[in-house]
């Protein structure tokens, strides 16, 4: 990261201490665009509901055009492609390469995995893309594919992760595995741990919740049911893994903050960077700031810059900086690591001074 992203980064995070503390309607401007190219997906995920309607009318290439060069007005910093699937749309590539082309510095992808082939790969990292979220819910192919609801999607996704991987020291790239903790593969998460590590690759522990509005299904509010016994047994066997070597595993506040989660789903002592960073483009142009209460503008309707700094959108936000919401857990590493206290919980457990269970 250079020295002027790092100025912009402190200056992002020194004035929501400030909107904490002295200034609670101050308004910071979001410098991350989070877009969902698409709400459709290729594969058939317990977690997820995205896969049960067919979206239609989703934005088409030139509006999506149109949305880049709009954000790039704003200057936002970083630009993250999700979905979805984000590559399962034809033009999910050109509109990488198209972001790089009118001014985005930083872009990322989050994606399965499964249409990530050496073809696919080459294209992406040649249109700019230079951080991965890979999402693998299960050490095993018995787990993950069971979760993601296809036979075989475990050999493709660790198959193209690993080609990932192969390229990240090459070109510096930022790559990470997702794990979503829930019901059906929270006795998995030593082993997700023990894959971390075997590959070398980041691990990220996504908390399952129904309510995002991806994710509000019947069978997603089953997968919140995760039994406090299985989940303390997990954490102490990770635990113990991390202890003896820590690289590649997640810091001990996340693990601390997952292991609240299904108790505590807000956790209002813990204020949500999330809402102010990030500035959503759902994939029919809806505007927001966060991922579980729905947006009520849209692109298509008036220009994006006008709805961030319009008072309904202002007031909104500052609420959910407050977490007045209904919770989600979504990026709460994120909102850690803004948190001086987290990195001192760090370093009390790292000299046997804390513990998880």
């Amino acid at each position: 990261m250079s020295v002027a992203d790092t100025a912009r980064l402190a200056w992002f995070f020194g004035r929501l201490a400030i909107k904490e503390r002295v200034a609670p309607r101050l308004h910071v401007r979001p410098l991350v665009a989070e877009l969902f190219l698409t709400d459709n997906c290729n594969l058939r995920c317990t977690s997820c509901g995205c896969w049960t309607t067919n979206t239609k009318g989703e934005l088409s290439t030139e509006e999506w055009r149109d949305v880049l060069r709009q954000l790039v007005a704003m200057r936002i910093h970083k630009v993250n492609f999700t979905g979805g699937e984000p590559l399962i749309r034809p033009d999910a590539v050109p509109l990488m390469a198209y972001a790089r082309e009118v001014g985005v510095r930083h872009l990322h992808l989050n994606t399965n995995g499964v249409r990530l082939t050496p073809p696919v790969l080459d294209e992406v990292l040649a249109a700019g893309v230079r951080s991965f979220n890979v999402s693998v819910d299960g050490p095993t192919a018995l787990v993950h594919d069971r979760i993601r609801g296809r036979l075989g999607a475990f050999e493709t996704t660790t198959r193209h992760l690993r080609n990932l991987i192969a390229e990240r020291d090459r070109l510096g790239l930022k790559v990470r595995m997702n794990f979503t903790v829930m019901r059906d593969n929270v006795d998995s998460l030593p082993g997700i741990a023990a894959l971390a590590q075997e590959l070398g690759v980041a691990l990220y522990l996504n908390l399952v919740t129904d309510r995002t509005f991806l994710f509000r299904t019947d069978a997603v509010t089953g997968q919140t049911d995760v039994a406090g016994d299985r989940l303390d047994a997990a954490l102490a066997e990770l635990e113990a893994m991390a202890r003896t070597d820590q690289r590649w595993l997640p810091r001990y506040s996340e693990l601390r903050y997952l292991r609240g989660h299904f108790d505590d789903l807000v956790q209002r002592d813990l204020p949500c960077a999330e809402s102010q960073l990030k500035l959503m483009v759902h994939s029919r142009g809806e505007i927001g700031g966060c991922w579980a209460h729905d947006p009520t503008a849209s692109v298509r309707q008036r220009p994006i810059a006008e709805i961030v700094d319009a008072p309904e959108y202002r007031a909104e936000h500052a609420r959910l900086f407050r977490k007045e919401c209904v919770g989600c857990g979504s990026n709460y590493s994120l909102n850690l690591r803004w948190r001086p206290g987290t990195y001192l919980a760090d370093r009390q457990w790292r000299r046997g001074r804390r513990s998880l269970v």
